[in-house]
C-alpha cells in the first residue's frame, strides 16, 4: 500500500473510531440498562459508519481524489454561516475560489493543499457557481505545505 496523504488519513481513522465508539457506546449501556432499541441504533450507526469508512478508503487506494495546491491569496468570512471564502493561486498562476468551512483556519500568503472527491457524472462546464459548489460538496481534507513550521502545526490542529 503506498502512503496515504495526512488529512486523507485522518478522515479514514476519524470514520472508524466514531463508528467504533458508538458501537461500543451502545453496547456498554444495553448491558446496564438492557435498552435494546439503543443498541439497535449504535449497530446501525457502526455499519453505516464503516460502510462509509470502507468506501473513502477504496477511494484513496484508487487515487480517485483531486488534489489542489496553492498559495492562499484572500480569505473572507461568511458573517451569517459557517463558510469561508478562500482564493488560492496555482503554480500556473490560475485563480480559484472555493468555499470551505470556518473550522480550517486558513491564512493569506501561506501554501495549502486542498483534497477533494472526484466528481463523477457531473460536468461544471463555465459556469463557476456549479463548480465552486462541487468543490465545497467534495472537500476531504486540508494540509499546510511548504510554509513556516507554525502555520503547518496550527493546520494540523485545525484539520
Amino acid at each position: 500500500m503506498e502512503h496515504i496523504p495526512k488529512p486523507l488519513f485522518r478522515r479514514l481513522l476519524l470514520t472508524f473510531l466514531a463508528g467504533g465508539g458508538c458501537f461500543l457506546i451502545g453496547f456498554i449501556f444495553f448491558l446496564q440498562e438492557g435498552d435494546m432499541p439503543f443498541f439497535t441504533l449504535s449497530i446501525l450507526l457502526f455499519l453505516f459508519s464503516c460502510g462509509k469508512g470502507i468506501l473513502l478508503f477504496l477511494q484513496v487506494e484508487k487515487k480517485a481524489y483531486t488534489v489542489l495546491e496553492g498559495i492562499c491569496t484572500d480569505v473572507r468570512m461568511n458573517l451569517l454561516g459557517s463558510t469561508q471564502y478562500i482564493c488560492l493561486s496555482d503554480a500556473e498562476g490560475n485563480e480559484h475560489c472555493l468555499v470551505i468551512g470556518k473550522d480550517h483556519k486558513i491564512r493569506i500568503g501561506l501554501s495549502y493543499r486542498f483534497y477533494f472527491r472526484d466528481s463523477d457524472g457531473i460536468s461544471p462546464g463555465r459556469n463557476p457557481l456549479l463548480k465552486k459548489a462541487l468543490l465545497t460538496d467534495n472537500l476531504l481534507g486540508v494540509e499546510g505545505t511548504a510554509a513556516g513550521p507554525s502555520a503547518l502545526d496550527e493546520d494540523q490542529k485545525t484539520a
